[in-house]
């Protein structure tokens, strides 16, 4: 695969995964939030927040079909390699496996961007709302 056909797939995931992560505006509980609690308080909050709501299942749902699709991708590059190559069999577990993590990491690391941008809209509004 070509580096451009990649960032397309990341860039549709990504949009995707952020789709599925961010909650309903109805449920957001911005003003529940005191302005003494730390930064780390509110994030995990809304961690639990972003991993356990409905459109959260989705995001799942996509995390598996991508993972699943990368690993019988490589599968099946090796058995095509292996049956018309008519060099010694290859194996294509190491670089699945590479892929497999960074794609595990990649959405972690969404998880965690979507989390803290939250919390700090939260932080700003609950100062903006302190001021006046």
């Amino acid at each position: 695969m070509d580096n451009s056909e990649l960032i397309v797939l990341f860039l549709i995931y990504s949009g995707l995964m952020i789709f599925f992560l961010v909650p309903f505006q109805n449920t957001l509980k911005s003003d529940s939030q005191p302005n003494h609690i730390s930064f780390i308080t509110i994030l995990k909050v809304n961690l639990v927040q972003i991993i356990f709501h409905k459109k959260a299942i989705l995001a799942l749902v996509l995390f598996n079909i991508v993972l699943i699709s990368v690993w019988l991708g490589f599968s099946e590059i090796e058995s095509h390699v292996n049956m018309h190559s008519g060099y010694a069999a290859i194996s294509t577990n190491a670089e699945s496996l590479y892929s497999l993590i960074v794609v595990f990491i990649y959405t972690v690391f969404l998880c965690i961007l979507i989390a803290s941008v939250r919390t700090l809209k939260m932080i700003v509004s609950n100062c903006k709302k302190s001021k006046y």
